[in-house]
């Protein structure tokens, strides 16, 4: 199966929902976004049904202005932690009948199908072998998943704390090949030995104390986490099974695969699992400090890490021993990558009222990476609101949200050329199909529309799959 991928985190996380990531709701003024397996369509964006929660507009009332001390009113994001029997989750079955997409995440798009991740539950099946009418068939059931990769007709995703591999030979079938046990975090548990499977969240207004580790953690981030006994779990502490990116850091894809070598990333560490026939195991865990990681891709022995801060690159010619060779460091932003020859392109889009993508800096950046030792800027064009992005021969389609579809000429890949802005077509990803070159997908605010292009780039709805 030749494919392309996308991900990303549409809706917010509901009031009660179990096996949610650490993702939590997206600011009700901001964008979300996708992106592409080349980067992916991650970040959660404004649309019909989605119901956001209004944390963009928090009001905190000090008691004490200008002061350390005291108590403040604060409206939040409140996590609490869901646990339950994990052996219950490991062995629930994998495949069940279709249903509604409600929370869609990462999409795969293959030859003659395409899988919807819901986020936190498992992957929808659609049998897209007439574009004009998809069809759901069915729904591969993987607790706790939010980041899945395909290859050829393996399907490789998180569950929870563990790593699965999937035979997705027979798409109407899948079967478990292997499960890596604790491969992505050790388990969390309660007094009475139940694990920690997910948090619920709502939408809170609290008086607490300035300086405590509650008001920081809120002042921080917006939201807060507690444990079984109501105790504030601070964000560096949460299970990294749990730490993907929040609902507007940007567009990821957390896992890579080359050959007989899998690589995850978290939110502070590269994972290193090996393939020996169809079993899979964690052989290495390396931590990377001072940033949060948000993409990985493999290209050439190396693999791209995009951060919050910088695109860095590894050598991984020893899979078990990654090591960076350079890095290009940029303001905090929200940030996809996307390699291509001797060329990345990176967006970096800020500005969104959040607190994970602060700043005014909102451009695509061309970075030189013929010598991997010696990356460097080639270009660097402002933007409005860029989000997912894709190439397709000499072509480049960058998403900016509700400020439409950018597509640039990359003829000469170190100075893409602006050649069409169609600001008609609300795009926050962009994946093209993997061998017809005619056809597109845009993931917009009311689900992911399918278009024909003709030469002079203008585009014809073939459908859409609503959620």
């Amino acid at each position: 199966m030749t494919s392309i991928m996308t991900t990303r985190s549409i809706n917010p996380k509901k009031t009660s929902q179990l096996y949610t990531t650490k993702q939590h709701p997206p600011l009700k003024s901001s964008n979300a976004r996708p992106h592409h397996i080349l980067l992916i369509f991650k970040q959660s964006f404004t649309m019909r049904k989605m119901s956001y929660l209004i944390l963009g507009s928090i009001m905190m009332i000090l008691s004490s202005c200008g002061t350390d001390t005291g108590t403040a009113e604060v409206s939040y994001l409140k996590a609490d932690a869901i646990y339950g029997n994990l052996e219950d989750s490991r062995n629930e079955a994998l495949n069940e009948p279709s249903k509604e997409i409600v929370n869609p995440g990462k999409i795969y798009i293959g030859e003659d199908f395409i899988l919807i991740g819901e986020e936190g539950e498992g992957i929808h099946v659609v049998d897209n072998s007439n574009p004009s009418n998809p069809v759901q068939t069915n729904f591969i059931n993987i607790p706790g998943n939010k980041e899945f990769f395909v290859e050829g007709d393996k399907l490789y995703a998180e569950s929870i704390y563990d790593f699965l591999k999937i035979d997705i030979s027979n798409l109407n079938a899948p079967s478990l090949e292997s499960r890596a046990l604790d491969a992505i975090a050790a388990p969390s548990y309660d007094d009475k030995g139940n694990a920690l499977l997910g948090f619920s969240f709502k939408e809170v207004t609290e008086t607490i104390e300035i300086g405590s580790v509650h008001y920081q953690e809120v002042n921080q981030y917006n939201y807060a986490y507690f444990d079984y006994l109501q105790n504030v779990i601070p964000n560096s502490a949460v299970p990294s099974s749990f730490a993907g990116t929040n609902g507007q850091s940007g567009t990821v894809n957390r896992i890579a695969v080359n050959e007989d070598n899998i690589y995850v990333i978290t939110k502070n560490d590269l994972k290193v699992l090996e393939q020996n026939g169809s079993n899979v195991e964690l052989i290495t865990n390396h931590p990377i400090w001072g940033t949060t990681l948000e993409t990985v891709f493999y290209h050439d022995d190396h693999i791209f890490l995009g951060t919050t801060n910088s695109m860095e690159i590894y050598d991984v010619t020893t899979p078990a021993q990654p090591r960076q060779l350079d890095r290009f460091s940029h303001a905090t932003s929200c940030d996809p990558v996307l390699p291509k020859g001797d060329v990345a392109y990176v967006t970096l889009r800020t500005g969104d009222e959040s607190r994970a993508c602060p700043g005014d800096i909102n451009a695509l950046v061309t970075v030189n990476i013929e010598n991997y030792q010696n990356i460097f800027p080639t270009s660097e064009i402002p933007m409005a609101s860029p989000f997912g992005m894709t190439s397709k021969n000499e072509i480049l389609y960058v998403g900016e949200g509700q400020n439409g579809l950018k597509i640039f000429d990359v003829s000469n890949p170190e100075s893409p050329s602006l050649i069409k802005h169609d600001q008609g077509i609300e795009a926050y990803d962009i994946i093209t199909h993997p061998s017809n070159s005619s056809q597109i997908l845009i993931a917009g605010p009311n689900g992911l529309s399918q278009y024909l292009i003709s030469e002079d780039l203008d585009f014809q709805l073939e459908s859409t799959i609503l959620y």
